[in-house]
């Protein structure tokens, strides 16, 4: 069961590699998670971001 969604930062870039939650929060949907990372990229505009799928 879909809860949620969470950002995460990949320390790899765009390569294949696990990435790493941001911060235990989690949205409670993909739109609000897309938000966030458009706030980071406004101070960080080389991060690399994801928004994770959390299930229960």
């Amino acid at each position: 069961m879909l809860i949620g969604f969470v950002l995460l930062v990949s320390a790899c870039g765009h390569d294949a590699c696990d990435a790493l939650p941001v911060s235990e929060k989690i949205y409670p949907s993909k739109e609000a998670c897309e938000t966030m990372a458009d706030r980071i990229y406004k101070v960080r505009p080389n991060v690399v971001l994801i928004c994770g799928e959390v299930h229960r």
